[in-house]
């Protein structure tokens, strides 16, 4: 590991501790069309933006309002969850005071539609930290391909080996990885089951609190 000169910050499971905001989201807009989603579906999604996994179940169900009301409905559950539910992770605002003190450069690539991901974090004074942010409707692509990352650092003027990718989901840790990123898996209950891809592909794993990164970057 060499000196971190830019740090690029996914959201969801990094900085916020926020992922009851979307577990079982898509479950309990559907249920009450009697819809049962499964474990295989959920899987398929891995990855999708809001609007994609709207379009994969409007289609696959024809459900009425199509895509476009299932966006609408799920947009009420989010907000409702973020405001009730999501809270920064332990140690992240020491850590992002430490980092803009020396100078590091701070973005974030999220795959959460830039409304609910500004809104989470400004609520929270968390957005001051940050030079822009980088989104799904940004990029168009998941996280399966480098392309955020890559436009994140070009935009701070750094190349890939010279930022930290913070990452709680273990296929993009990989991701990040292989596009020669220094990586920084965040331990998430959620991704349970891919947690020895997440340690494998990550340079510094952080198992439960920003503050075990203390001296370490």
């Amino acid at each position: 590991m060499h000196e971190v000169k830019g740090a690029i910050f996914d959201m969801d499971g990094t900085l916020l501790d926020s992922m009851p905001v979307w577990k079982r989201l898509t479950q309990g807009y559907l249920k009450q069309f009697g819809l049962n989603v499964t474990d295989e579906e959920y899987a398929a999604c891995e990855g999708f933006s809001q609007p994609q996994v709207a379009q994969y179940f409007a289609e696959r169900y024809d459900l009425p309002g199509g895509a476009a009301g299932l966006v609408g409905g799920m947009d009420k559950l989010i907000t409702s969850r973020y405001e009730t539910i999501a809270k920064p992770k332990d140690g992240v605002i020491a850590f992002l005071d430490g980092l803009r003190a020396r100078g590091v450069k701070m973005a974030i690539a999220t795959l959460t539609a830039r409304r609910h991901a500004e809104k989470a974090l400004r609520d929270r004074d968390m957005m001051g930290y940050f030079e822009f942010m980088l989104t799904i409707e940004d990029v168009g692509i998941s996280k399966h391909q480098p392309d955020i990352y890559l436009m994140t650092a070009e935009k701070m003027g750094l190349a890939p080996a010279d930022c930290m990718v913070f990452e709680d989901a273990p296929y993009a840790c990989t991701t990040a990885k292989k596009a020669g990123f220094q990586v920084c898996g965040m331990v998430e209950p959620a991704y349970a089951a891919g947690e020895n891809e997440l340690r494998a592909a990550s340079d510094i794993v952080v198992e439960q609190s920003f503050d075990e990164l203390c001296g370490k970057l």
